[in-house]
């Protein structure tokens, strides 16, 4: 009896170490890269350039969001970041590119297995400060952000 109790014990511990590699094999495969790339993003945004925050963004988002916005560059990316102020959650702000002061990564929510995730962006404008999350979308070897449609 003592014996199949050990052999559980041995087979769980045995299962548990294979899911512990497997998630941190995943998280070192694909996570360092994503991280390297939203850091990009992020820098591209308080440097208020819009064509490198441009440069970040899903292919199909950024051609579906133009074609919505008849062009206008200025238009989607002043309105990437919107979210409920954190002193007050009853009021929502909307971010316009120019007057992020500091723009921080606060967490990373994996979605779909190695294709989406979730990055929340923590921003400041003067006294005012947010959280708002784009979806960084995975396509191979490439990424891009993606916020709201329409």
């Amino acid at each position: 009896m003592r014996y199949i109790s050990r052999m559980k014990s041995r087979y769980l511990i045995l299962i548990l170490s294979f899911l512990i590699i497997s998630i941190h094999g995943f998280s070192k495969d694909i996570g360092d890269k994503q991280i390297a790339f939203a850091n990009e993003f992020a820098a591209a945004v308080a440097d208020h350039s819009e064509k490198k925050t441009i440069k970040y963004l899903d292919k199909k988002y950024k051609k579906e969001q133009l074609e919505f916005l008849k062009g206008n560059k200025e238009q989607l990316v002043n309105e990437l970041f919107g979210g409920q102020e954190l002193s007050d959650i009853d009021k929502y702000l909307n971010f316009k590119n120019s007057e992020i002061t500091k723009i921080e990564i606060v967490e990373i929510i994996q979605l779909k297995a190695r294709t989406e995730c979730t990055y929340i962006f923590k921003l400041i404008r003067g006294d005012q400060k947010t959280l708002s999350s784009l979806r960084l979308k995975v396509n191979g070897k490439k990424f891009g952000f993606e916020s709201a449609r329409g």
